[in-house]
């Protein structure tokens, strides 16, 4: 019975070691997953930068895609931070595995010694017949002769479990010099990581200062956007206004915005797929966000966002993030042209449009392009405003639709 209890509590050791360490791999893949993501928006993130910097003039744009590629590694660094410190509880592991299979292999190893003398004593086989044939009956000899088979076995065993232990012991050893290795890298890199992020904070505040230096012209330029910026949202919600109005007429009885049962489904689709639509431009990060925010170089400034705008390369194509039908398409003097596209209860505005390759009434495809975005003041890249608007009865609200775009 005590044989088998070590038996037990040997294979119970083996399997919380392994269970740790399938957990920690787990954990382990996830963070470098995460690490290769933010590196490849890092990388894009500097490819934009490099082509505001062609026109030879300190831009805004410039600016905010600095604070977001600073944002990346922000989380680059924590990122690098959390695998270093996965891989210290591993190197721990390594090391209490290490010394609990070396306590075990001593144990082993002497209670194997025991048995070897004991076999060696009794190593005649005469022995082992009187042992058997001096038993009182036969159910003594039966039990005699079943417990020299099972010291037998149980040597073999011994053996198996030596081995096994040893080549246990050379895997956790293998894997502890593994580790040390993987935190060496990960340290060099965090070092590297924290070096550039320090050069990009420089960099930001470089900006920042020439922007500054002619503040005339920066509040003057924000209030000439500013104007411009309201005058577009002005008519994107007069456009949707008219098509609540036109809803609303339809069911004069009502006197509400009642859907058809059709428009309903698609109401119902759209907000099953919150949090998982496409992008409405291949490439690209958000450098506007939704909502009330602070202005990336005037401090005291708040800017109100009804949509986000994402920083894409110069020209890109705007595509629908979901399907539906285009509603209204809107040119704006000055402002380029937007496309609203309807999905039941919601309406989805694309803004910023150079050109438009839809018409009103068209049913879309999800991905379908709607159109190509204008270039910046500067002309190097471009950004694509994008909004989300909510109809019921007589109100109409925007939500945020960064929380409805798929994770990158």
């Amino acid at each position: 019975m005590k044989f088998f209890i070590k038996i037990l509590f040997f294979f119970i050791l083996i399997f919380s070691f392994n269970s740790s360490a399938i957990a920690q791999t787990k954990t382990a893949k996830k963070l470098k997953e995460k690490e290769e993501m933010l590196k490849k928006q890092v990388r894009e993130t500097q490819d934009l930068i490099n082509k505001t910097r062609k026109s030879q003039k300190i831009t805004i744009s410039e600016l905010k895609i600095i604070n977001k590629q600073i944002s990346y590694r922000e989380e680059l660094l924590v990122n690098l931070t959390s695998q270093i410190s996965d891989i210290n509880t591993q190197i721990e592991e390594n090391k209490t595995a290490i010394k609990t299979y070396k306590m075990e292999l001593v144990k082993l190893k002497k209670e194997f010694r025991e048995m070897i003398k004991f076999a060696y004593k009794n190593r005649n086989k005469e022995y082992n017949v009187m042992y058997l044939f001096s038993s009182q009956d036969y159910n003594e000899a039966f039990r005699r002769m079943k417990y020299i088979e099972q010291y037998a076995k149980n040597r073999r065993i011994k053996v198996l479990e030596i081995k096994n232990l040893q080549i246990r012991l050379a895997d956790e050893n293998d894997n502890l010099i593994i580790n040390l290795e993987s935190k060496q890298d990960l340290i060099r890199n965090y070092q590297n990581e924290k070096k550039t992020f320090v050069g990009d904070k420089q960099k930001q505040q470089t900006i920042l200062t020439k922007i500054k230096t002619n503040a005339s012209s920066l509040h003057s330029t924000l209030a000439k956007q500013r104007k411009e910026k309201e005058r577009i949202a002005r008519a994107i919600k007069r456009e949707i206004k008219k098509e609540l109005v036109r809803e609303i007429a339809k069911n004069k009885k009502k006197k509400n915005f009642t859907l058809s049962p059709e428009a309903k489904l698609v109401s119902k689709s759209f907000e099953k797929n919150k949090g998982r639509l496409p992008w409405p431009v291949t490439g690209g990060h958000i450098t506007k966000k939704y909502g009330r925010q602070r202005h990336a170089v005037v401090k005291t400034t708040f800017v109100d966002n009804e949509g986000i705008g994402i920083s894409t390369n110069k020209g890109a194509k705007v595509r629908v993030v979901f399907a539906g039908r285009v509603t209204s398409i809107i040119n704006i003097p000055g402002g380029g042209k937007s496309v609203i596209v309807g999905h039941g209860k919601y309406r989805t505005v694309y803004s910023n449009l150079k050109t438009v390759s839809v018409r009103i009434g068209q049913k879309l495809k999800t991905k379908q392009n709607v159109g190509v975005l204008l270039p910046n003041m500067d002309g190097t890249i471009s950004e694509c405003d994008f909004t989300i608007w909510k109809m019921s009865s007589d109100d109409m609200t925007t939500v945020n639709p960064s929380i409805w775009l798929s994770a990158k």
